[in-house]
């Protein structure tokens, strides 16, 4: 199972159950130590016990034998038997008690052996013991003294030798354990300690992994904003990740590709631009041309008027003349009757020239009208020019 496969979530809950895991072993193997621990204390402390009764069984004993030499010793006393006794008798009880706890106690094999061999020997002192005191109850202290020599007191003896060795055994047996139980502790606080490095190794891979998992598609995805903040776009994007990196890698990818249609459709927008702003300039310089020429023609048109006003008044000076040379006629007319036929045919040219000079004066007037019509169509063409954006 790779990391990128896995979402980022799942990869920090994936680092920390195994971190919560190995703390819970080591928590757990704490627990078992403890446990043991706790298990060894009450075992030793068992142990000490058993010890202790084999120890104050064995004190017992010898006070015991003690007592039973002093009765012997004190033959024909009974003040000593009668005070004694008694003693004895309690002390035996105890001893019996004693040896009982033991017998529940000891589950060894040779612990219980011990005490076979002790129950056996005890029993074959008391036997002597009773004897002794049966010889003293009939005053024979000479067969007393003998039995308590040769019998009583070597049975006593191998009986103390067999409780001795049983509380070397007990105790040697608590040595053993605590010597066991101090292994174990150590054994505990290796496995401790190598549970705890094997932790910390672990925890520190799987930071030093998720880290990694993270922070070098985070340099990857920066790198490539800055190549597209560098207005580069032309690097691919890809990424077979499955994690939230994956998606922002994936998300910029996108982003160049928008980014990327949008700065040809901008660019393709500036290069129409381009053509129109060049068909434009053409046409104004058409325009232009245009108007120049249009300039050009009113320029003619307004020479050709001022011309046709010379010879309009040229011929409106004429006509005065005329008038006044009619004028002059009538005035001859009145003077001279002989001189009117010629005066009458003279004023039918005058007539007939005036009628003549009407009809120029007509038509130079039709001439006037086309001209301003002319000039009123250009005013209004280079107006709509103008209007329309080509001027």
């Amino acid at each position: 199972m790779h990391l990128n496969n896995l979402r980022l979530g799942q990869r920090l809950g994936l680092g920390f159950g195994v971190v919560l895991a190995l703390l819970a072993a080591i928590v757990a193997l704490s627990v078992f130590q403890l446990q043991r621990s706790g298990a060894s204390v009450g075992l030793m402390r068992d142990y000490q016990e058993r010890a202790e009764a084999a120890s104050a069984w064995s004190a017992k004993t010898y006070l015991n034998i003690s007592r039973a030499v002093a009765i012997a010793k004190a033959a024909g006393q009974p003040e000593m038997e009668a005070y004694f006794a008694p003693l004895v008798k309690q002390t035996s009880a105890e001893i019996s008690e004693l040896q009982k706890l033991l017998q529940e106690r000891v589950t060894s094999e040779q612990g219980k052996a011990m005490l076979a061999t002790i129950a056996e020997r005890r029993d074959a002192y008391l036997a002597e013991r009773k004897q002794v005191f049966e010889l003293l109850k009939k005053a024979d202290a000479v067969a007393a003294d003998s039995a308590l020599k040769e019998r009583m007191l070597p049975t006593s003896q191998r009986y103390v030798e067999a409780m001795a060795a049983l509380q070397a055994f007990q105790a040697r047996m608590a040595d053993e354990h605590v010597a066991e139980a101090a292994r174990e502790i150590e054994r505990a606080r290796l496995a401790l300690l190598g549970l705890l490095a094997a932790a910390l190794a672990a925890g520190g891979l799987i930071a030093w992994a998720i880290t990694r998992s993270v922070t070098r598609p985070l340099q990857e995805a920066v790198g490539v904003a800055q190549v597209i903040a560098g207005s580069d776009l032309s690097r691919e994007i890809r990424s077979e990740r499955r994690d939230e990196l994956g998606d922002l890698l994936r998300a910029l990818g996108h982003m160049q590709g928008a980014l990327r249609s949008l700065v040809g459709q901008v660019r393709s927008a500036t290069d129409s631009m381009g053509t129109a702003s060049a068909e434009i300039a053409t046409g104004n310089h058409d325009l232009s041309a245009r108007t120049e020429q249009t300039a050009a023609n009113l320029q003619e048109a307004a020479s050709s008027m001022e011309q046709l006003t010379s010879t309009v008044q040229q011929s409106a000076e004429s006509a005065r003349q005329a008038n006044q040379l009619a004028s002059s006629a009538a005035a001859v007319a009145t003077r001279g009757g002989e001189v009117v036929s010629q005066v009458v045919a003279t004023m039918d040219e005058i007539n007939a020239s005036s009628k003549r000079i009407a009809d120029i004066i007509g038509v130079i007037d039709g001439i006037a009208f086309q001209t301003n019509i002319l000039a009123l169509n250009a005013a209004v063409e280079a107006a709509r020019a103008g209007e329309q954006g080509r001027g």
